[in-house]
């Protein structure tokens, strides 16, 4: 949330708005319009004029022409101490939300000083109505240089600054005045902005106490109390409480000043993004359409903020999965605030970074890095080196880079973010614990548990401090410390953490929730690692007796675990090769997924770069490049069919919609980019056709087949949903429905497959099942973690060990996040040979020995 909106226009305190004292005598009341003072000069009213010009060109985001407005005004000849101070306020604080911070700052400064020498006898007395003073403004001036220092996360001087305006409003209103709610509040918001929650909220308290009758609770004043309140409720992750008083607020800020003023826009922005973090995207999308018709109305769509509105639906319509409309929502967001602010603008870097994600999402990493890193120079450029923003911007591209599996720069970066976070936020700030996870990540990813360790624990310490250690995130936090010391087989210290989480969960989810299931099965797993059946047993069967309940328990009760066949003769592996489809965008956007394109460019770069598959010997197939023709061609002699021999290892990957089986022609369809959800017969890809193409034209013995395949409930609709943003038309032209792209609901039975010799099957989740996406990172739970068990054991991990971790894995993720069972299943016929494993190298490889599969 922009600061200058609470500090200077959800208040009503700038210049532009109330140019007349803050600390009046009286309560506070709704702004009302200053009247004209009463100059000497010739003209008067001229320069009345062109101060009210350029406040109104500030209050619509002219900014260029409000500082012209404002420049012009200062070159009067006569004006009183009071319309001097005035001007100088509105200038500097035009400066300010341009970005000219240095010209900004010493204005303010200097305008402080002039007005307090030039009206000192009346600066520390009691506020007497009926007489306009240069030191009636300093209040505000105090108010919006602190803004200016919270921009810059200026932690200290903003402190100092709002410890001086209340030391201020101390001696002209005394203590208990309800105006002191605005420094108050203000230093309230820079301990939210700085994390520091606990005097955050002691500082809120005290504010909450100056409103002690009915009338000063109808007051603008407690509504932002009220509001920072929620702020800091929200921050503690207390969703339910914080999204109540959000909505108090809203409707106290929409009783005062009516459901289409500006200040009403800032006051729904906050609670558009806490549904977007819950995943409440129609919410959260409804809540930013009425932002952005508001400032639309109110403030034209060339105002910045307006830009900004459109910025967070474009972060709406990537966390859906809709990328060409998150792409055009923020390219627009991006040209309006060039227009506004120029290309050099913090607010360009949001922009560019937000594209960055997007990027990211739909695994088009050169593309991420670099507009990732145009972000990072920008900022730069423009801010101090430790600058939050700067830290903000590494993170972005520490995860692009581990995307791409660049560990050691993706380290570095981070790890550089790291130490800005500790310097400017504080060694306690909440986004400190976010950092070290992914730091915690990438160790994870290289094997590296004793340094995933210390990074989790140092999260799980931030957590419990800010949060409380029985805290949703904090449990979770605790849970991955105690996967790192089982991994380093520090069984004793586990033990009583891993209890302590089965406890905790009780607590907040009750004691026959998937989330206790969860914590069962991974006792259970922690006794069987050391081989105590005994212990191990009781703890599975409680565990199987809950989710034999929940939504896909019955298929994983009766699914029987299916073996790989053995031969006592092993094929020489002469060659590799694998086709890896990933469909995110289709032809109809009603359908899209959020990240099947991420999924298979994943999966690429591991075969690569892990997997000793040669980089021209893996083919991807994304988006509109995985249509059915291009499908067909390259499995048979288009490519696969061509190229890859009897001894060779094949593996084809696919992520994108599945269907059901159609009860007219009983097969399973695969759904490329070009297929019509209501003509599946003659537009998908039949999955038994799959496996028999496979069987005929790719003449390779070894082929595995791994299917994160899945159809949305969309597909079968026939009606066409309201969307939220139907009306919308002239900020996206491009049509796109609103798919939830949060679960991929999987109803391939893989039993019913005719695979041929020599294939695998492995299935993302049983019959009946639903394969979801993460809440944690954006893939599929199945192929991140598909892509983890592979490397289980190093790289002669065989596909039957990696399935034994995959199914916990994916089980256990799961249950905890979405409370139902999803389970991965492994499928062969005639599967000859020994297990296989896929990075095996292969023979040329090998300085002329044969290398074979296990």
């Amino acid at each position: 949330m922009s600061s200058k909106w609470f500090l200077s226009t959800f208040l009503g305190i700038s210049f532009a708005l109330v140019p007349q004292a803050c600390f009046a005598q009286e309560e506070a009341s709704e702004p009302e319009a200053a009247a004209a003072p009463v100059n000497k000069f010739e003209k008067p009213f001229q320069l009345e004029s062109l101060i009210a010009t350029a406040q109104a060109n500030y209050q619509h985001g002219r900014y260029k022409d409000a500082i012209a407005s404002f420049e012009q005004a200062q070159k009067f000849p006569e004006m009183s101490s009071y319309q001097e101070a005035l001007i100088a306020l509105g200038l500097a604080e035009s400066y300010r939300s341009i970005g000219r911070y240095k010209e900004a700052e010493a204005l303010f400064k200097s305008s402080i000083a002039q007005a307090q020498e030039s009206d000192k006898k009346h600066l520390n007395k009691k506020y007497k109505a009926g007489k306009k003073r240069a030191s009636d403004l300093v209040p505000s001036m105090y108010s919006n240089l602190s803004v200016l220092y919270l921009d810059q996360s200026r932690f200290p001087e903003c402190e100092k600054v709002l410890n001086e305006s209340i030391a201020l409003g101390l001696k002209k209103v005394g203590p208990n005045n309800i105006n002191l709610a605005l420094p108050y509040n203000g230093m309230t918001r820079l301990y939210i902005k700085w994390g520091k929650l606990s005097d955050a909220k002691a500082i809120n308290d005290k504010t909450m106490a100056l409103f002690t009758t009915p009338a000063s609770k109808q007051t603008w004043l407690y509504a932002y109390t009220a509001f920072n309140l929620a702020q800091i409720l929200d921050q503690k992750g207390k969703y339910t409480e914080a999204e109540a008083l959000y909505k108090a607020t809203l409707l106290g800020v929409q009783s005062l000043m009516g459901f289409e003023h500006e200040h009403v826009s800032t006051a729904q922005e906050p609670l558009g993004e806490l549904y977007r973090k819950e995943g409440r995207y129609a919410e959260a999308k409804k809540a930013f359409q009425q932002v952005r018709k508001i400032r639309a109305k109110s403030l034209t769509k060339e105002h910045p903020d307006y830009g900004k509105a459109l910025l967070n639906l474009a972060l709406v319509a990537r966390d859906e999965g809709q990328y060409g409309k998150a792409q055009t929502l923020c390219q627009q967001a991006t040209s309006i605030l060039e227009r506004a602010l120029g290309k050099d603008n913090v607010e360009i870097s949001k922009c560019w970074i937000t594209e960055a994600s997007i990027a990211r999402y739909q695994g088009r990493y050169k593309e991420a890095e670099g507009l990732a890193r145009r972000a990072l120079e920008l900022d730069e450029k423009l801010l101090t080196a430790d600058h939050p923003a700067i830290a903000h911007d590494l993170v972005e591209l520490g995860n692009i880079l581990a995307d791409q599996r660049k560990y050691e720069e993706s380290e570095n970066v981070l790890n550089r973010s790291l130490k800005i976070s500790k310097e400017k936020l504080g060694a306690d700030h909440p986004d400190i614990a976010m950092t070290a996870r992914s730091l915690a990540e990438i160790f994870i990813a290289q094997k590296n548990f004793a340094q995933a360790e210390t990074m989790y624990k140092s999260a799980l310490a931030l957590t419990q401090k800010t949060f409380g250690a029985e805290s949703k995130q904090a449990v979770k936090d605790q849970r991955l410390v105690c996967e790192t010391l089982v991994a380093q087989k520090k069984f004793d210290e586990a033990e009583p953490l891993l209890k302590q989480v089965l406890t905790y969960d009780g607590k907040l989810y009750g004691q026959r929730s998937p989330q206790v299931a969860r914590d069962l099965e991974a006792l259970a797993a922690f006794f069987t690692a050391q081989n105590k059946k005994d212990l191990a047993d009781p703890l599975l069967k409680q565990a199987r007796e809950i989710t034999a309940s929940l939504p896909g328990g019955a298929a994983t009760q009766s699914e029987a675990r299916a073996a790989l066949a053995r031969s006592a003769t092993d094929k020489v592996v002469s060659n590799k090769w694998a086709l890896v489809v990933g469909i995110s965008n289709f032809k109809d956007s009603s359908i899209n997924l959020k990240y099947a394109a991420k999924d298979a460019t994943d999966f690429k770069n591991f075969l690569v770069t892990q997997g000793n598959f040669a980089d021209d010997h893996v083919m991807l197939l994304t988006d509109a490049n995985a249509s059915k023709d291009q499908i067909i061609s390259k499995l048979g002699e288009g490519w696969l069919g061509k190229h890859a021999k009897e001894n060779d290892l094949v593996v084809v990957y696919v992520s994108s919609h599945g269907s059901s089986s159609q009860e007219d022609v009983g097969v399973n369809f695969l759904v490329a980019h070009d297929t019509d959800k209501y003509k599946l017969v003659s537009t998908g890809l039949p999955m038994q056709w799959l496996t028999k193409i496979i069987q005929e034209q790719v003449q390779s013995k070894r082929v595995v087949l791994i299917l994160d395949v899945c159809h949305s409930g969309s597909a079968g609709d026939e009606s066409k949903k309201a969307s939220a943003d139907e009306d919308d038309e002239d900020e996206v032209s491009a049509s796109n429905s609103a798919s939830k792209g949060l679960v991929r609901t999987t109803k391939l039975d893989v039993g019913g497959l005719k695979v041929g010799s020599g294939q695998v099957v492995l299935c993302s989740s049983s019959a009946d099942q639903v394969s979801w996406e993460s809440k944690n990172y954006p893939n599929s739970v199945f192929t991140r973690r598909l892509i983890d068990a592979l490397q289980c054991k190093g790289k002669a991990t065989t596909l039957n060990e990696a399935f034994d971790q995959l199914q916990s894995s994916v089980g256990a993720e799961v249950l905890s996040d979405r409370s139902v069972v999803q389970t991965p299943t492994l499928y062969n016929k005639t599967w000859t040979g020994g297990d296989p494993v896929l990075a095996v190298p292969v023979a040329s490889a090998s300085s002329g020995s044969a290398v074979k599969t296990k």
